[in-house]
């Protein structure tokens, strides 16, 4: 990515972190936590504390596979009035801190983990408010290095709980050796700097005040834009089988307003580069699943990117069409949610030549007649799915299967024999959704097209017919 940006971090005698630079800034500025993920020796610790010397915070760093719950609160002792419990201060606990590194965090014992959690996502320790505390830092080594790795390999180092690596804001891949600059390399080399206090004259903590009073400024309207692209940025994920819960989403959106802010001050990130490192860097699946391709992350990034900024709500329509995975969701799109009438069109062809041929069987054989009916679709379009609902309704074809050692089936079909109990087990009043569902089946295996359980079919196009019936008697 090509950057001039007004580094900051070379001020505090610490190199090769030109591409991620942008990121921890932006989490300096928003107060968000940051999780440091990177192999041995690359500079993580180095890094935050030499942050925290340069603003001058009153720093706390635990090394979280050693510590116990009393360095972090202090002695317990009874007040004098025998109204509750007072904690003894010493220069360890966390009670005057204003910003925490938790180092090792992936060698964290359970119950200690579980008092990070309440410090990460709350500023709280037992219930009680850290005043002081304003920066949450942790840093972990990978856990999923295997034996092609090498010497890369770091016993005791395990993924983190999901819940608690989805309340870092950032979780971010430390460069290596090899990501470094020859320049770089040669300042890392350097012994001088060993042990020094870092000290840029107040150029950071300056930087980061004035780019805080502009993030609280601009994350109270955060734009289209932003909305959009971290909407569509969790759709898209879901259907790369990667899950962004909606916290993730909405602390997607400050991170990209507070990338925005940080980019204000020089930094020549084009408006698409910087929404894609926001994106690459608020994955939480890289602390508790490893690494995620880097061509999901593009795919996902170039799609929302290009919808959200064309602000083309048709074609925002039909991207969220295609990726609803329940028909009865795109039921629900196609007759409630305001689209014209090419764009549907358009969205239900794709769905019905790139969809699971199950799916789109069972679409088509529940909503045509409604379709039909209501006219929202283009000639094209409506003649395709009467003719997949014809198919589905005049079933021409001849169940045949294949049985052990390619030997041509000759008693009772094996998966008929299983539609056929699921069916007779549904409700003897709804004599119609027995018959739908036969049908269906029927249609499915003379067509030998694979498909789940019958009972998870069956129910998809049930919840379809139902949403069609509602829809029906409201259209009346």
């Amino acid at each position: 990515m090509k950057q001039q940006f007004s580094a900051c971090f070379p001020g505090l005698g610490v190199f090769g972190f030109d591409a991620v630079e942008p990121v921890i800034l932006a989490a300096l500025v928003s107060g968000d936590p940051i999780l440091l993920i990177g192999k041995a020796g690359t500079g993580k610790t180095y890094l935050l504390n030499s942050i925290s010397e340069a603003m001058g915070l009153e720093h706390r760093h635990y090394n979280a596979s050693l510590i116990s719950f009393d360095d972090l609160i202090g002695f317990p002792y009874p007040k004098e009035d025998g109204s509750g419990i007072r904690f003894l201060p010493t220069p360890a606990t966390i009670w005057e801190a204003e910003s925490v590194l938790v180092d090792e965090l992936s060698r964290c014992k359970p119950e200690i983990q579980n008092k990070f959690f309440s410090i990460v996502h709350e500023r709280k320790i037992q219930g009680i408010p850290l005043e002081k505390l304003r920066y949450r830092w942790a840093a972990m080594n990978p856990f999923s290095f295997g034996s092609e790795e090498g010497d890369d390999r770091y016993a005791g180092s395990e993924a983190l709980e999901q819940a608690l690596a989805d309340r870092f804001a950032f979780i971010v891949e430390v460069p290596d050796w090899g990501a470094l600059s020859k320049s770089d390399q040669e300042k890392v080399i350097d012994p001088a700097g060993e042990g020094a206090i870092s000290n840029d004259r107040g150029q950071l903590k300056r930087f980061v005040e004035a780019k805080r009073q502009l993030f609280a400024k601009q994350v109270r309207s955060i734009g289209e834009d932003v909305t959009q692209y971290c909407r569509l940025c969790v759709n898209l994920m879901l259907d790369a089988s990667y899950r962004l819960s909606p916290r993730r989403a909405r602390q997607m959106a400050r991170n990209i307003i507070a990338l925005r802010c940080v980019a204000d001050s020089g930094n020549t990130l084009e408006r698409g580069e910087l929404f894609k490192l926001a994106l690459t860097w608020s994955l939480p699946q890289r602390a508790w699943k490893g690494s995620i391709p880097q061509h999901t992350i593009d795919a996902v990034h170039a799609e929302a990117f290009r919808l959200a900024l064309r602000n083309d709500k048709n074609a925002i329509w039909a991207s969220d069409f295609m990726q609803k995975t329940a028909i009865r969701d795109k039921v629900h799109m196609l007759f409630r949610e305001k689209c014209d009438s090419d764009t549907r069109s358009l969205a239900v062809l794709q769905f019905l030549h790139h969809g699971l041929p199950w799916q789109t069987a069972a679409f088509a054989f529940t909503a045509f007649p409604l379709i039909e009916k209501m006219q929202i679709l283009n000639a094209d379009a409506l003649q395709e799915v009467a003719g997949k609902a014809i198919e589905v309704l005049h079933v021409n074809g001849k169940l045949s299967w294949t049985e052990y050692l390619s030997k041509p089936g000759n008693g009772p079909h094996p998966q008929l024999s299983e539609c056929q109990k699921y069916v007779s087990a549904l409700p003897k009043r709804d004599t119609g959704r027995k018959k739908r569902a036969l049908q269906l089946f029927l249609y499915l295996l003379t067509k030998h097209i694979e498909m789940p359980e019958a009972q998870f079919v069956e129910t998809d196009m049930h919840a379809c017919f139902l949403e069609l019936q509602k829809i029906a008697k409201e259209k009346r």
